[in-house]
């Protein structure tokens, strides 16, 4: 293909679980993993959601941290989007990772 285009991935959603599809990447060493091999194919954007350890939707502002500390370090100059979306808290909750500025 010679015409350039954006590929971006949301690698593992806010609602599938291991039971629905066990290939889906749930901790954040998994989601790194599961990047990487995307960004090595040519992905420049991943929107990201974090899973507590029952694999239902968190905001944790740590779990944002490790996950954009291992996608900076594995994935170079990749756009970093958070997801805030509602199935994981409410209001202030839900933007926690915030004030760790990723790129969207």
């Amino acid at each position: 293909m010679s015409d350039p285009c954006i590929i971006c991935v949301a690698i593992t959603g806010s609602l599938p679980t291991k039971a629905n599809n066990p290939a889906v990447p749930i901790s954040v060493s998994e989601q790194v993993e599961s990047t990487h091999e995307a960004f090595e194919a040519g992905a420049t954007i991943v929107h990201a959601h974090v899973r507590n350890d029952d694999e239902t939707p968190s905001s944790d502002p740590e779990k944002f941290a490790r996950l954009k500390e291992g996608l900076e370090k594995h994935c170079p100059g990749m756009i970093l989007q958070f997801s805030t979306g509602g199935r994981s808290g409410a209001g202030q909750t839900r933007g926690g990772m915030l004030p760790l500025r990723p790129d969207m």
